[in-house]
């Protein structure tokens, strides 16, 4: 049984409380009582069901985000990407569910507009992701200063598309698209409320992950972010790592995208992103890489920003925005985990792993149980590498 990293926890931990005791200060410093202030808190996730569906709809495109990252952050590839990523998904998916509605005479049944939204969404959030990639690969330029750039263009072009080929022909405030199909919106989970059946796709995405975490991958991924020599003896080149990764990542962007477009909007609104790819980075880190971690992490998350309205109407002089500001804070908490550890999975490692950073590189990888076959296959290799 792997032994437990107390400092990891008691760090994670200690973050939380400081996140606790900043709330509570700001809302004393609003002119408000801080217990009035959680109690409405509280309230605001669990005063009615659509308040309590709301939570999942808000956790679902963190959670997909935040889980397709594990892969690129267990071998090291920090992408900061998925806004630009949930954009391009989104376009292509609002498009193409016009497009095939149209082929349809406008009466396309919903499984078939459903699937279409899903892979056009997914392969527009792939292809965008693939281009940072290509980069890395070929020139190596840095993933997070590309894909952070590549966020403003997809920003620039969802502006553009909203005024342009998607533009609905009303009058509106905002720029949007026109009202997707009634049959291309996600059924409702739970009648009464906004959840949809998203939330299954997380649950699927968490167990296929969990299995994946004791495969002999997953454990050349954990090899290759400390141990890029030892990797390649294992078959785990930098391209195909890079590649690999990333395209994932994106691939669950894009399809965020598409379930921000027919489960939650019913059509392509410019805030279409609302910080969801940001936030999945700090809530992959904030869980631990593990799919039950970061699935709580995200009801957490979304938790905050559903009671914000409660705790505002609570005390009236609280704004809402305050949500805003305590995964702020939430998040330096996270940098400063990491930047304390070194390395963004020394955070991660197993107690007793020495990491690259701790033996300059001498030291044995830390690595994930993945079975006997794969402990010895690294250990083999880690001889190979030795006499080499």
């Amino acid at each position: 049984m792997r032994t437990l990293d107390r400092r990891r926890w008691v760090l994670t931990a200690s973050v939380v409380l400081v996140v606790v005791a900043v709330a509570a200060l700001l809302i004393l410093v609003a002119g408000a009582d801080p217990l009035v202030g959680i109690r409405g808190l509280v309230e605001g996730i669990s005063s009615s069901p659509y308040r309590i569906g709301e939570v999942f709809v808000g956790a679902v495109p963190i959670g997909i985000v935040a889980l397709t990252l594990i892969p690129a952050l267990r071998a090291g590839v920090f992408s900061v990407g998925a806004e630009g990523q949930i954009v391009i998904g989104a376009i292509a998916a609002t498009g193409a569910i016009f497009a095939v509605d149209q082929l349809f005479g406008g009466a396309a049944p919903g499984p078939v507009l459903w699937i279409t939204g899903f892979v056009a969404g997914a392969v527009g959030g792939g292809v965008t992701a693939l281009i940072p990639a290509f980069l890395a690969v070929r020139w190596r330029v840095n993933e997070i200063l590309s894909t952070l750039l590549l966020n403003y263009l997809a920003a620039g072009f969802l502006g553009w598309t909203l005024r342009t080929w998607l533009a609905t022909g009303e009058q509106t405030a905002t720029p949007q698209s026109a009202h997707l199909p009634e049959a291309a919106s996600l059924p409702l989970l739970v009648p009464g409320t906004r959840a949809h059946w998203g939330v299954l796709l997380v649950l699927v995405i968490g167990a296929a992950l969990f299995v994946w975490r004791r495969s002999r991958s997953s454990a050349r991924l954990t090899v290759f972010a400390t141990r890029p020599k030892l990797a390649l003896r294992l078959g785990a080149t930098r391209t195909q790592v890079v590649y690999s990764t990333m395209l994932l990542s994106g691939v669950g962007a894009g399809v965020v995208g598409w379930i921000q477009v027919a489960g939650v909007n019913n059509r392509l609104l410019n805030s279409v992103s609302g910080g969801v790819g940001f936030s999945g980075i700090a809530v992959a880190l904030l869980g631990s890489l593990t799919p039950i971690g970061i699935i709580l992490a995200a009801l957490f998350f979304s938790a905050l920003t559903a009671g914000a309205v409660g705790m505002q109407s609570a005390t009236g002089t609280v704004p809402a925005s305050i949500a805003e500001v305590i995964k702020g804070v939430l998040l330096i908490g996270v940098a400063c985990i990491a930047a304390y550890q070194r390395h963004p999975l020394a955070a991660l490692a197993p107690a007793g792993a020495p990491t690259a950073a701790d033996d300059g590189g001498g030291g044995a990888p830390p690595l994930e149980p993945a079975g006997e076959a794969t402990a010895g296959t690294l250990v083999e290799a880690e001889h190979e590498g030795g006499r080499a």
